[in-house]
């Protein structure tokens, strides 16, 4: 019996990406333009690489928990039994970026997705911004950058994974967190990108 060539396997993959990326648009998870990006991004993809993480998006839009890279599941299991099903029922799409630039402020609802594909992003972060409780924030990156900068005082724990990029946080960060501050937690993965935590500056 002749095996399926890899190319044949990862167009039998995009294809079925497309069709559970129009499922969940048709179910209302995703605006218009993220779809349509999305689906012009997957139908470029050639390598097997950059499939499994947009696979594990696609998941993320569907509710889905557990298998991804760095994903809900792993980052429930840290939190802790008392965040689960918090994590799971909040978990919603918040910021994409593919082949641009852009700049997120405001709040950060627990659970909130940041998705980063050949692009720039940064994810300014303020005490205000975060609940009393601890955060957690999913950030995936693919072929680019992903800065975020947290206020003073935050204490952040980053767990994103770099699979062939960078994941760092700036010690600055760790030495001006209070315990008595909001936690944010950090899951998610940098695929052939950079993901880096850093003070954010005064700003006048």
């Amino acid at each position: 019996m002749k095996l399926p060539a890899l190319k044949e396997i990862v167009e039998e993959r995009k294809a079925q990406a497309i069709e559970n990326l129009s499922a969940r648009f048709s179910e209302n998870r995703l605006p218009l333009e993220e779809y349509e990006r999305l689906v012009e991004y997957i139908n470029k993809i050639e390598s097997e690489r950059e499939l499994f993480v947009v696979e594990k998006i696609v998941a993320e839009y569907g509710g889905a928990v557990g298998g991804a890279v760095g994903g809900a599941e792993d980052v429930r299991d840290f939190y802790g039994d008392d965040e689960r099903a918090d994590y799971g029922i909040q978990s919603s799409m918040r910021g994409f970026t593919i082949l641009s630039a852009r700049t997120m402020t405001g709040p950060v609802p627990h659970g909130s997705q940041f998705i980063n594909i050949l692009g720039s992003g940064n994810i300014k972060i303020r005490r205000e911004d975060l609940r009393r409780r601890r955060t957690g924030l999913q950030v995936f990156c693919i072929l680019g950058e992903s800065v975020i900068q947290v206020e003073r005082g935050i204490q952040v724990t980053n767990t994103a994974i770099p699979v062939l990029g960078a994941v760092w946080t700036d010690r600055g960060v760790g030495k001006t967190a209070r315990n008595s501050g909001p936690e944010l937690f950090i899951g998610g993965a940098a695929l052939l990108g950079n993901i880096s935590v850093r003070l954010l500056k005064d700003e006048a």
